[in-house]
């Protein structure tokens, strides 16, 4: 039976806090080989640790990538890393651009049809090149998102596949099409915690 990973690669910003990491999930599949036997779930997360850190450096910024195999809930038990890699620990910074703006790398698997595609919130700071304050993402920063293309399809070796999971059908497609458009994203969730407020009263 095939082992279906979960990665999960997060680059810390403005505390070493969990909430102050932005993280995207690629999800993989490991196929038994000729030899039988399971992934080796430290080696994939150095590797994938590594190409990731190619691809941004980012030495102001602590990068960790956990491994989590996907697999039914057992209640009471949490699903645990199975393997953690981290580069430069302890590390944080601004990053100038609010967290919330993000490009999308979408891919698909056989058709773009739903439980077959997925989307990668790619964070603004790891891909600008001076288009800030353009109203859509340029030639440049695509360029750069899809930069982790190569890095997610060649992980692993031929036994490992980038995948799309689908939780509702518990199914994987292997991914063979992608694209990154010209339009910017957005995820809230990576949006700072307020830290003041301006308030008043209205009369009349």
């Amino acid at each position: 039976m095939p082992t279906h990973i979960r990665a999960s690669i997060a680059w810390q910003v403005d505390s070493l806090l969990p909430r102050d990491a932005a993280t995207i999930n690629p999800c993989f599949r490991h196929q038994l080989g000729i030899i039988a036997g399971g992934p080796d779930w430290q080696t994939l997360a150095d590797d994938l640790a590594a190409a990731v850190n190619t691809w941004f450096p980012a030495a102001s910024r602590q990068l960790t990538v956990k491994l989590y195999e996907i697999k039914p809930p057992v209640a009471g038990t949490p699903n645990r890393p199975e393997a953690t890699k981290v580069l430069n620990t302890g590390a944080f910074s601004p990053t100038g651009y609010p967290g919330e703006i993000a490009c999308c790398l979408s891919f698909y698997g056989g058709s773009n049809s739903p439980h077959q595609r997925g989307r990668l919130y790619v964070p603004a700071f790891t891909f600008l090149s001076g288009g800030a304050n353009s109203n859509r993402p340029g030639s440049a920063d695509r360029t750069k998102v899809s930069g982790l293309v190569a890095p997610f399809a060649n992980l692993g070796g031929p036994n490992v596949d980038w995948i799309v999971w689908s939780p509702t059908r518990q199914s994987a497609t292997r991914v063979d099409h992608w694209f990154v458009d010209d339009e910017w994203d957005i995820q809230r969730r990576r949006g700072l915690k307020p830290t003041t407020r301006l308030s008043g009263t209205t009369s009349g």
